[in-house]
């Protein structure tokens, strides 16, 4: 398997040597290049944009929104994480509006990190568990208003596996997880998405934030 590359922008000498340690030595990613701020970023993308980005909200010449802006104008395609300190809603919200594919807490575990990165790299859109914590109180607000009609409200075991859908696990992985079948799940998966009249788990993100519930 080859190689996932990667670039990291953190401001902080500690953060920024750490994370490149904990990816390195997977053997699965390799560093390219760890930078203290946003500009030094875009320089190290345009030599190479097939690299994944980790943005620290440490960096204090760019915000999010503007460097995935810059980032997008050498890769429409570009994939990035960002790393941060605030689990507000707001900055959740800009962040995935700006086109980031990832993001988490830095008091993240390195299993986490790895994981995360490794769902970006595969295509997926990926949350930190504190994050997806956070996601899912919001999706059960909205699956009350929408059904307050039908009376028809998220059960425990719907907001339990809807948890594991957003962190992006699979319906056999969570099937182990929970110790009950895949077909299971997958009725519980088929149940969530009628009732928030939805698809998919990235549509579910997608009406959160077009419904300003983020």
């Amino acid at each position: 398997m080859e190689t996932v590359k990667l670039l990291i922008a953190e401001g902080h000498d500690l953060y920024r040597f750490g994370i490149s340690t904990v990816l390195n030595k997977t053997g699965k990613f390799r560093v390219l290049d760890a930078v203290k701020n946003g500009q030094d970023l875009i320089r190290s993308y345009e030599n190479h944009p097939e690299a994944i980005c980790l943005i620290s909200s440490s960096i204090s010449d760019s915000n999010v929104h503007s460097l995935m802006q810059e980032l997008r104008e050498i890769n429409r395609e570009v994939l990035a994480i960002v790393l941060t300190n605030s689990t507000e809603i707001s900055h959740l919200n800009q962040s995935i509006k700006a086109g980031v594919k990832g993001y988490l807490t830095k008091n993240v575990s390195a299993d986490e990190l790895i994981r995360i990165t490794e769902e970006v790299a595969a295509g997926k859109q990926a949350f930190g568990a504190h994050i997806s914590q956070i996601m899912i109180g919001k999706y059960t607000d909205i699956a009350k208003k929408t059904s307050s009609s039908n009376k028809k409200i998220i059960t425990k075991r719907e907001r339990e596996i809807l948890k594991l859908i957003v962190e992006g696990f699979t319906s056999s992985e969570i099937a182990n997880m929970l110790y009950i079948s895949t077909r299971t799940v997958e009725t519980h998966r088929s149940n969530l998405m009628n009732k928030l009249e939805l698809k998919n788990t990235a549509a579910l993100v997608r009406y959160a934030i077009e419904e300003e519930q983020l």
